[in-house]
Order: structure tokens, then sequence, then C-alpha cells
């Protein structure tokens, strides 16, 4: 048995090792060294992959390095009935937690401002909202977004969720489908974009939808960077109706240095970080994953090609 890992702009030695101590009998080539094409039987991926699909005919899988797989389902000629899996790692979930706590609650206490006055040397106590009077709103509830959300709730914040199916977690007000959607961001005083990408959510936080939320609301973006049109958020801020927005994903990464964004004193820019993959307990992960379809099982976070998650 084979494994390929090809994933772009991530130092592949560590990784490699790290598999390799939960798999030591198992061959690991790094892209473009493939080994025998016919004993490779699973693929590791990150970001985009040149390869051909049609040079290894005896693929079982091809395994996420993340937990999206826009990147995979974008490959032209995917073969239809080859199992694509995300990643589950704690430390993603634990990563995103993090920052979706983080700039939630910088937003909610204004500490943005103070910011500014320590910057101008102000002292001036801002008034505070009760948590339960504000209302945060997480757009996507998969794994991520269903962990976020209980977080925000037991810190007292009134937390929505919004997601293409019908969802049920304690203490949120879970809202899905397409005719919810001006509904939920009407209510929304912060929004976590945690949406997976697919043709159904691309450019969803754009100038119509961002003008349905309150005025002077918040937007934090860890999903992907084509979900957010960044030209209507500018106008928005420009205007004052989004009073600031924390992004960690953009449509062209890195983001270019003549963008714009960079220098919006309202925005705050992360360089895709939200969520980063440890390599010890992603490797325990991907391992379990790859002895589970070599012993013919479904892996638990199997991919629908329907809805694209």
């Amino acid at each position: 048995m084979t494994i390929i890992f090809s994933c772009a702009d991530i130092p592949s030695e560590q990784w490699v090792q790290a598999i390799k101590k939960e798999l030591p009998d198992i061959k690991i080539y790094v892209w473009p060294e493939t080994g025998n094409t016919n004993e490779v039987e699973f693929l590791i991926l990150w970001g985009k992959w040149p390869g051909k699909f049609e040079n290894f005919p005896n693929l079982k899988a091809i395994l996420s390095l993340g937990a999206g797989v826009d990147h995979i389902l974008s490959l032209p000629h995917l073969p239809d009935n080859l199992p694509i899996v995300r990643l589950a790692d704690p430390a993603l979930r634990t990563g995103m937690i993090e920052y979706v706590l983080y700039n939630v609650i910088r937003f909610h206490r204004q500490f943005y401002e103070y910011e500014n006055q320590q910057r101008n040397c102000e002292w001036i106590e801002l008034p505070q909202v009760n948590p339960n009077n504000r209302n945060v709103g997480i757009l996507g509830l998969g794994s991520l977004g269903s962990a976020c959300a209980e977080h925000l709730v037991k810190l007292g914040f009134n937390v929505l969720g919004w997601s293409r199916s019908e969802k049920d977690i304690n203490g949120v007000y879970c809202l899905s489908g397409n005719k919810s959607l001006h509904s939920f961001l009407s209510k929304c005083h912060i929004i976590v974009c945690l949406l997976p990408m697919t043709p159904e959510t691309m450019g969803i936080l754009n100038k119509e939808n961002m003008k349905l939320l309150p005025q002077g609301a918040f937007i934090i973006n860890a999903a992907r960077g084509a979900h957010l049109v960044e030209e209507d958020l500018l106008e928005l801020i420009n205007s004052n109706h989004i009073a600031g927005a924390a992004l960690d994903v953009f449509k062209a990464e890195p983001l270019s240095l003549s963008s714009p964004l960079w220098s919006n004193s309202k925005i705050t820019i992360t360089p895709h970080v939200a969520a980063v993959a440890n390599q010890e307990s992603a490797a325990k992960v991907l391992s379990e994953t790859i002895r589970q379809i070599s012993k013919g099982a479904t892996p638990s976070k199997l991919v629908d090609r329907n809805t694209g998650y």
C-alpha cells in the first residue's frame, strides 16, 4: 500500500514522519514522487493537485488535510465513485472555537474601540451590553459551527444558527433553508460564517444579504474567502452599515498587497490561521481513516457529493 502526500504550501517532512509513526509499514511519497502508481491507494491533499486520476488505477480514497473539501471537488476528471473524506482533527475544532470566541468577544465588548483609545491616549469607559441581549448568528452548523455555537451559548449569548438542513442544538435557535435566510440575517448583531464552500453558498455574504443585518453589525468569516464579496463589505463598512469585520480567509490568498482590506481600520486580517491542523493528532485521524477504508468500513467524515460536504 502506498500513500501520496500533496499539500501546497505545507512543509511535508514532519507530516510524513507523523503519519509513518502511525502507519510504519506503509510507503509514503511526497508529490510529484509517486513510486509504483499501481500501488497507490490513498491521496492526502490540500490545495491544487495537478495529477491525473487515470494514472492511479487502484486508488481507494482521497483524504483532505482540512475540514474543507472544495479543493478536491473542483479537481478535473474526479472519479464519480471515489470516496472523499474530511479531516476531523480535534485541533481544528479547538482552534476554530478559540478564533470565533475571541472575535465575538472583541466585538461584543468593543475592545477594538479601546485599542483605538490607547493609540490616542484616551480613557473613556464605554457602555456594555449583556450577552443575552447580543444575537450571534452562525452560518453553517456542521461540526465546527455547532461546536462554536455551543460554546457561545455557555457564555450567555443569544445564539442563532442557519444551515441548509434542519439542526437541533440545545440552546440555539436553529433555522434552515433558503426561505429562512433573510429572517435569520435580520436578527444577527454579529454573524460568523462557517459554511462549506458550495455553488449555493458562494457569495452568500453579498451586499443584498449584508444589508439585511442590523445597522452596526459585525462580520466574522473563517470559512472560505469566496463566501464574502469583499467589495460589498468595504462599501457597507464605509457607509457605516457594517461596524467591522474579522477576516481569516480571502478570495485570493495570500491577500494582495494592493487590497484595500489591509488599510481599513475596521477590518482585522489574519492569514488563514483560524483553525490549523496539528500534525500529531491529525496523523492519528488520517491513519485511522485509512485503516477503516482498507477494512471495507465507511469512515465517519465521508463527503456527500450531492451537498459538497
